[in-house]
Formats: C-alpha cells, structure tokens, sequence
C-alpha cells in the first residue's frame, strides 16, 4: 500500500476537470483505496489516500503534492 495527497483545485469552474477526475479516481478504486482525510477550503480539495500501488500509479503527476502524510515511512 502507497499514500499520496492529492490536490485539486476549483478556482474557474465548479466541478473543475481535475476534481472531477479524482472523484471518478476513488469510484473507481473505491473497494481499495482509503481516503484517510479531506479537506476543502471552498476553491480547492485536498485528499489523503492509501491504496495500491495500480492505483497510486495512476493518479497524474499534477495532481501529487508534497505533505507530511504522503512522505511518512
């Protein structure tokens, strides 16, 4: 199992295409990835997951951010 914080923002558009995506990302994965937090401040989305690296692998590199979750051991 993999962590990664993923980060999509809604700053034009509501939904915007990367928030889309990544809520068709988790229904998808949804029997294997688990979103240990969320968190929104209205115009940006911020979830920490844990799943299989098949489905880490697929989330797009602009949408990775850094965080303390995603680089624990």
């Amino acid at each position: 199992m993999r962590k990664a914080t993923i980060f999509a923002g809604d700053f034009d558009e509501s939904p915007s295409k990367d928030a889309a995506w990544v809520r068709q990302w988790l229904e998808k994965w949804s029997a294997d990835v688990v979103v240990v937090h969320y968190s929104t401040g209205g115009w940006e989305h911020i979830w920490d997951v844990l799943g299989p690296e098949a489905a880490i692998d697929e989330i797009p590199a602009h949408l990775l951010c850094t965080s303390e979750w995603a680089s624990e051991g």
